[in-house]
Formats: C-alpha cells, structure tokens, sequence
C-alpha cells in the first residue's frame, strides 16, 4: 500500500472517529441543556401564579403558556375540585408530592413540577415525548453544519496529503536521473524539515557509490595492468615449450610455465580477496579467535617454504589473547603478513612472529632481517599494486593492502617500523581493547 493510501486512510479515520465522538458529545451536551432549560420553564410558571388566585388571573395564563412542540399542560385544584386547565384534550391526575416527578399516563411519560400554595395545588407537565423531539430537531440544527464541514474537510484531506508528499515525489524523480556517472548530491532547499534527514542519508549513500565507483574503476584498470605482464610472459614460455629442440630444454621450460601459472593464480587470489574485502561488508559472525594459535598455524603453513629458502622463522613470543573477529581474515592477515616476509627477506635470513600483550591491547609483531621500507615509502606501503623502488622480489604489491583491509574490518592498527634486533621491517598489528575479549586466558 502506498503512502498517499495510508495517509488518507489514517486521516480519514481519525477525521471519522473524532466526528463521531464530538457529535455524540454535542447531542448529549444539547439534551443535557434542554433537560434543565425546560425544568427552569416548568418551575417558572408554576412559581409565576400567585397565591391568591382571581378570575382574571386564570384567564391571563394562556397568554404566558408557549403553544407547539413544547407545550406545557397546567392544572390547578382547589381542594379536590380542578378550577383550572390549559388544555381539554388532556388531563393528568393531580400530584401530592410538591417538586419535580415523573408520571405516566396511557404509556406517555411526563415531568411534572408541582407547588402547593395554601388552598391550590399547582401543577406543570411536559411531555418527554415531545421534550426529546425538541432536544433532536434542536441538536440536528448543530449537527448539519458539522456534518458539512467533516465532509468538506474530508474532501480536502487528498489535496492536503498530494501537496505533502509533493517532495518524495520530487526526490524519487530526480533519483530516477542519477547513474553511477551522475551521482550528484540531491539539493536539500526548500524541502520539509522532516525530509531532511532522507536527504542527508541518500546524499551519503550516493557519495559512498560514488567512491566504490571510482574505486572498482581503479581496481579493474590496476588489475587489468598487473596481469597483462603475467599473462604476456605465461604466452612466451609456451611458445619456448614448443620451439624446445630437447627434452632437457622442453622440461625447463615447463617448469617456467608452471611457475608463472603459480604465480598468476595467487594473482588472481589476492585480486578476489581484494575485491571481496572491498564490497565492506560487515565482518562474518563474530566469534573469540586464539590471536596465538593463529599464528602457529600460519607459522606452521608456511615453515616448509621459509626452509627452501633457508630462513629461520619462528614463533618467539606465545602469549595467550583472544580477539572478536573470524578465523578465515585473521589468518589471512598473519599469512600475507609473514609470506612478504619470506618474499623480502634474502636467503639465510631471519623472520620473527610474536603474540605480545600490552595492557588491554594484543598485538601480532612480525620481524625480519630483509631490507625494510624506507620511511618515505611507508604512507604508501598499503597502497594496492604499490611495490617499492628496487624490489626485485617476486610479487603484486597487494599483500599489505590485504592487511590494511582486514585490520580495518578489525578495528586493529598496523604501523610499520625498523626491527631493532633484526635490522629489517617491522610489522606491528595493535586490536583495540574493545576487540579483546571473552574467554580466559583473555585480555581485559
């Protein structure tokens, strides 16, 4: 159901409710008025006749009597014998109970007032028949009018509800304009107060599509560069493998081939995994991760491949933290961060990892005994596809972006700095105190 529908329905609603409520309240407040208005006129003129009655007074009180709907029935008795009534046509028995009272007479019901006074007995009727007629035609009189106006009002209330939505209707058709070339900010002048804050939310929605844009543009061209080299050479060393003039060569050259598929594969990887950390998407379901035995692990996988090389890579520091995040991207992140170790670091070196608690912080400190980062390279060390001047390693320059990535989603800090006892780069992932959690031995 639409807005517009809702609006009118509610209001409509509520118009009706509360037009009933005030009509009944106005019938009621009508009848209570008549009921004591006409009480007054029946004690009135009663008390109007004098005590001492004389022939010409009895002749006046016609006059004074009000002749339609609402007329009044006056008796008078003198003793026993009734000298006086307004009207033959009907009659009711006299009343020995001075004040107001109710009687009923062949089913019709009146209010009577009666008055002694010394040898007479007065008495005043009405008809409640003809009293609550008086109190509906009188009521009715108020309520058309309101009637009237309920439904001009009512008539109303769509042109009132158009105009308000008038500025939705605006938003969406300009929205309607906007594509991932065109994402400009919509013009907040002018409009209600209460859209405001819409206004605000989709201008900083179609800012951030206009920076994923530019993002996954630069992506795709940064991407489409790193592998065209891969690719380039994977194309040369085949035709190698087929111009080979020996076995001997023709296995050489294979083993080229296959490292250069390697190496596009874990190209290709890293491009996925850049790509899925940069959808930012909220972390996966939470859960306590063992920031040490994460990095066992991590040490383990790759100990085969630092031997090959011959580097002496090892877990030194084995304090208990335990983190909220996922296994998978905290894994990820040790791995990227120590298979750049290796990269970087020559044959016969040394690699150091470390799960260190400071305070209400854990922090992971990887060391090696590589060359480092200059200091003016380090701001750009995150940068996806940037590889330092000189490197002469083997690889995409997004291993760093990676880990920026996830520590990010981790709410963890990485600074990069010189090893002091290994002479080389040292990497230093901090997690907030609020991401140390939950279950001992645990970081509090």
């Amino acid at each position: 159901m639409s807005i517009r529908r809702r609006l009118l329905l509610w209001l409509l609603a509520c118009l009706l409710g509360v037009s009933c409520v005030f009509i009944a309240a106005t019938y009621l407040i009508e009848r209570v008025g008549i009921e004591h208005h006409q009480d007054q006129r029946l004690r009135r003129i009663a008390q109007d006749i004098p005590d001492s009655l004389k022939p010409d007074d009895l002749r006046s009180f016609n006059v004074k009597l009000f002749h339609g709907r609402d007329d009044f029935l006056l008796q008078i008795w003198q003793g026993d014998r009734e000298i006086y009534r307004s009207t033959v046509d009907r009659e009711l028995p006299r009343g020995l109970q001075p004040g107001f009272g109710l009687r009923t007479v062949r089913g019709e019901v009146w209010k009577v007032f009666v008055r002694q006074t010394g040898l007479y007995t007065i008495q005043v009727a009405q008809s409640l028949d003809e009293r609550n007629a008086l109190a509906q035609e009188r009521a009715l009189h108020l309520i058309v009018p309101l009637i009237l106006l309920i439904g001009a009002i009512a008539l109303c209330t769509p042109i009132g509800v158009n105009a308000g939505l008038r500025s939705l209707r605006r938003i969406s058709s300009e929205l309607e304009t906007r594509n991932l070339d065109r994402l400009i900010p919509l013009n907040p002048r002018d409009e209600p107060e209460e859209i405001l804050p819409v206004i605000e939310a989709i201008n900083t929605l179609l800012e951030r599509l206009g920076r994923a844009a530019v993002s996954q543009q630069q992506f795709l061209a940064d991407a489409s560069h790193e592998l065209r080299t891969p690719l380039a050479g994977l194309q040369l060393q085949v035709k190698m493998v087929e111009q080979a003039p020996d076995q001997p060569a023709r296995h050489e050259a294979l083993a080229a081939v296959t490292a250069s598929v390697k190496r596009a594969g874990r190209l290709v990887d890293q491009l996925l995994t850049t790509s899925r950390l940069d959808a930012d998407l909220p972390v996966e379901r939470r859960e306590t991760v063992s920031l040490n035995l994460v990095a066992r692990e991590a040490v383990m996988r790759l100990a085969p491949i630092a031997e090959v090389r011959r580097i002496d890579l090892g877990l030194v520091h084995d304090l208990s933290a335990v983190v909220s995040g996922t296994h998978h991207e905290l894994m990820l992140l040790t791995v990227n961060l120590i298979d750049n170790a290796i990269r970087y670091t020559p044959e016969g070196g040394q690699i150091d990892v470390a799960v260190l608690t400071q305070g209400a912080e854990a922090r992971l400190v990887i060391e090696d005994s590589g060359p480092g980062i200059p200091l003016a390279e380090r701001d750009r060390a995150f940068d996806r596809f940037y590889r330092g001047r000189g490197v002469a390693a083997a690889g995409s320059g997004l291993g760093l972006a990676i880990v920026k990535r996830i520590a990010d989603r981790h709410a963890a800090s990485v600074s990069l700095g010189d090893s002091a006892s290994l002479g080389g780069l040292k990497v230093d992932v901090a997690f907030a105190p609020g991401e140390v959690c939950g279950m001992p031995p645990c970081i509090v």
